[in-house]
C-alpha cells in the first residue's frame, strides 16, 4: 500500500489561532491536520500573533512541523469607506500581499502544493492559484442565500443588509471572474456544505468534495447527563448576539410553552449588539425568570454549561456551520435547528430535530413543538444524546487528516511512494 510522502505545502490561512473560535479555529484545525504528515508554511493575519506564539511555546509538540509568516491587517485609506465594503477591500489587499509573499517563498522552497484555506467565502479566492503550482481551494462557503422568507425574524434595520448580502452572492456567482478562474485552476475543491458543492458543480463545472469547515475540539468525552424526573430541561444556546443568529425565534417559541406541562430553563451564552434586546424580549414574554443570560464567559465555562445541558438550540438563519454546534454534539446534546445551510448535513434524525425554514410563524411553532417533544420523552432524548456524540466523532481534526491526505493523493499521486520519503 502506498504511503504519503512528506510534502512541502503552502497554506493561506488568514484567520489562524489555537485559542479563538469561528474562522480562527477553522484555520488552526485544518493546518493541524495537514501538518501532522507534511511540512507546512502558513501565511496568516497578524492580529492573533502573540497568543499563537505563546501557545506554541507552551505546547511545542502540538505543531512542530510548521513555519508561520504573518502579514498585517492594514486599513489604510479604506477607513473612509463604510462597512462591509471596507472590510472586503482590506481583505482583498491582504490576499494580494499574501500572493507576493508566496511567490518569494516559492522561489526559495519550491512548494509541492498550495492550499487556499480561509476565510471560506467563494467571493474572495485569493491569488495563490496564479503560482502555477498544484492548487487546492477550500473549504469554501458563501454560495448560499439568506432565506428572504424569514427576513421578518431580523430587526428592521438589518433587513437591507441581508438583501444586499444576497445581491453580493449573486454577483460572486454570475459576474465575478476571479472565483471562476480559481476554480478552473484548482485540482481539488472542498465545499463547506452540500449546497455549496452543488453550486460549484453548476457554476464552474467542477466537482467539489464536502468537508465541514469546523472541527470538534479535543475533549474527553463522557456519557451524556441524564435528566432526573423532577429536573427542568436545560436548553443551551451559544453564539454572538447578532441578527443572523436569531435567538428571538427560540424565545418566542418558549413563550408559547410558559404554560406547558414541561419545566425548562434556557441558558444563553454570548454577547453582542442584541444582548439587551433579547433580554428585554424574554422579560416581555413573561419568561425572563426562566432564562439565564450569561453574557461573554470563558471557554471553560461554555464547555461546562454544555456538559450540564440537555439539548442545544440553533436557530441561525445564515451560517455555514458553527463550532458551538459540533461542541454541543460532542457533549451529547440533541440539536434543534433549521433544516438548511451546513446544519442539515451534520444533524440527523438520530441526533436532532430539523425544522423546515418556511415562514417565521411556522418556525417558531415548530421550535416549540420540538422542545416540548424532547422535554416529554427522556428516553428518546437520551438516545439522541448518545447519537449526538457518535456524530461528533466524524468531525475531529484526525478525521480531517485522513480526508485531506486522500485528496492530496488524488492531486499528487506521484508523491505517494515508498517509505523512504515518510515523515519520521
Amino acid at each position: 500500500m502506498s504511503e504519503v510522502r512528506s510534502l512541502k505545502i503552502l497554506v493561506s490561512a488568514h484567520a489562524f489561532s489555537p485559542v479563538r473560535g469561528s474562522e480562527f479555529a477553522v484555520g488552526w484545525n485544518y493546518v493541524r491536520a495537514i501538518a501532522s504528515q507534511h511540512k507546512v508554511w502558513v501565511i496568516a493575519e497578524d492580529t492573533p500573533r502573540k497568543e499563537t506564539e505563546q501557545y506554541l511555546r507552551q505546547h511545542p509538540d502540538v505543531m512542530s512541523n510548521i513555519t508561520i509568516q504573518y502579514i498585517k491587517w492594514e486599513p489604510g485609506w479604506f477607513n473612509f469607506i463604510l462597512e462591509p465594503v471596507r472590510s472586503y477591500l482590506i481583505y482583498r489587499q491582504w490576499q494580494w500581499k499574501t500572493y507576493r509573499l508566496a511567490r518569494a517563498l516559492d522561489a526559495q522552497i519550491d512548494f509541492d502544493l498550495v492550499h487556499q484555506l480561509n476565510c471560506i467565502g467563494f467571493r474572495e479566492p485569493g491569488y495563490l492559484w496564479k503560482l502555477g503550482k498544484p492548487f487546492v481551494w477550500g473549504p469554501i462557503g458563501g454560495l448560499t442565500f439568506f432565506p428572504l422568507r424569514l427576513l421578518n425574524a431580523v430587526p428592521f434595520r438589518s433587513r437591507l443588509f441581508f438583501v444586499l448580502k444576497n445581491l453580493s452572492v449573486t454577483w460572486s456567482m454570475y459576474i465575478a471572474r476571479r472565483p471562476r478562474r480559481a476554480a478552473a485552476a484548482a485540482r481539488a475543491i472542498f465545499a463547506a456544505t452540500s449546497d455549496v458543492a452543488d453550486r460549484v458543480r453548476k457554476l464552474c463545472s467542477r466537482d467539489a468534495t464536502v468537508s465541514c469547515e469546523v472541527s470538534v475540539p479535543d475533549l474527553e468525552l463522557r456519557p451524556p447527563v441524564r435528566r432526573g424526573p423532577e429536573e427542568p430541561l436545560r436548553i443551551v444556546w451559544s453564539g454572538s448576539c447578532e441578527p443572523r443568529k436569531a435567538l428571538n425565534i427560540v424565545l418566542l417559541a418558549l413563550g408559547q410553552l410558559k404554560r406547558s406541562t414541561i419545566d425548562w430553563r434556557l441558558i444563553i451564552v454570548g454577547d453582542g449588539p442584541l444582548f439587551g434586546n433579547w433580554k428585554e424580549l424574554a422579560s416581555s414574554l413573561g419568561i425572563g425568570d426562566f432564562c439565564s443570560f450569561l453574557g461573554k464567559v470563558s471557554r471553560a465555562e461554555v464547555l461546562s454549561t454544555m456538559a450540564s445541558g440537555h439539548c442545544f438550540v440553533q436557530p441561525s438563519l445564515y451560517d455555514a456551520t458553527t463550532t458551538v454546534l459540533v461542541e454541543a454534539l460532542a457533549h451529547g446534546l440533541p440539536v434543534i435547528c433549521l433544516d438548511h445551510m451546513g446544519f442539515k448535513d451534520i444533524v440527523t434524525v438520530e441526533c436532532g430535530i430539523k425544522i423546515p425554514p418556511n415562514t417565521v410563524d411556522q418556525v417558531i411553532q415548530d421550535f416549540a413543538k420540538a422542545i416540548k417533544a424532547i422535554g416529554l420523552d427522556e428516553d428518546r432524548r437520551y438516545e439522541m444524546a448518545i447519537s449526538a456524540q457518535k456524530a461528533s466523532l466524524r468531525l475531529t481534526w484526525q478525521q480531517k487528516k485522513e480526508f485531506i491526505n486522500t485528496v492530496y493523493k488524488r492531486v499528487l499521486p506521484e508523491m505517494f511512494s515508498s517509505a523512504d520519503h515518510l515523515i519520521p
